[in-house]
């Protein structure tokens, strides 16, 4: 079995004067040292998952617990990040992940020796020139039930097409008989009656009709003209 994709990273870049962004230094202002560990703690929480959050009531409530800080207080922060573009304030409404243009640049960039990145098409944020440039990102459909479903009824299809073919070959029977006239070949359809007919052993002679026989009879008769006879001593 292979090994699932891996989607998070392992670390995610920082930089050393990260408090000096306008947009940090505006939450820590009001929130204080709280706040700044707040943020990091929710950027660490999407680059472990990968570029986004799904930031639900589960989610809100596990986190609290987690950082061991009022859930209201949080939410207050986070209004607060949508509010100053810390996270995208559409895609939250929308979606209701957090997520940003920033953190998917990072993402990409720090994901850019794996073989494949795939993004879902309904939270990408970049523009076309800012990922034309990753040769390994895959953008996605969230659509993948309706994917699933028509690759089942395509290879459904396929399957059945198949087993049509191989019981038409296997129904269709081609016989030889050898007489003086030469040879005459005869191919049996499904649904067809089997009729054997025998050339005459002299130019000219009328050729007789068999009655009908089934397949299974057809199948023995020529496995036994094949198989090699004994001639006794004289």
């Amino acid at each position: 079995m292979a090994r699932p994709q891996k989607e998070g990273l392992d670390y995610f870049p920082l930089d050393v004067d990260m408090d000096q962004d306008d947009k940090i230094a505006l939450i820590e202002a009001r929130y204080g040292i709280v706040g700044f560990g707040v943020v990091i703690r929710l950027f660490m929480k999407i680059y472990k998952n990968s570029y986004f959050y799904e930031w639900t009531e589960k989610e809100q409530l596990l986190f609290s617990r987690r950082v061991n800080v009022d859930i209201n207080v949080i939410n207050e922060i986070i209004n607060d990040c949508l509010k100053w573009g810390i996270f995208d304030k559409s895609m939250y409404e929308e979606r209701k992940v957090l997520t940003s243009r920033g953190i998917q640049r990072r993402y990409l960039k720090a994901a850019d020796r794996r073989q494949s990145v795939q993004i879902s098409s309904n939270y990408m944020l970049l523009e076309d020139k800012e990922v034309n440039v990753y040769k390994n990102l895959i953008i996605v459909d969230n659509n993948h039930h309706s994917c699933n479903d028509n690759a089942n009824i395509i290879l459904q299809s396929k399957v059945k097409n198949s087993k049509e073919k191989n019981s038409r070959e296997e129904n269709t029977i081609t016989t030889t008989t050898d007489g003086d006239d030469g040879k005459e070949q005869e191919a049996i359809q499904p649904g067809e009656s089997l009729t054997v007919k025998k050339a005459g052993t002299a130019a000219g002679k009328e050729t007789r009709e068999q009655p009908s026989k089934t397949l299974a009879e057809r199948r023995f008769d020529e496995f036994w003209a094949a198989y090699p006879k004994k001639v006794g001593k004289k």
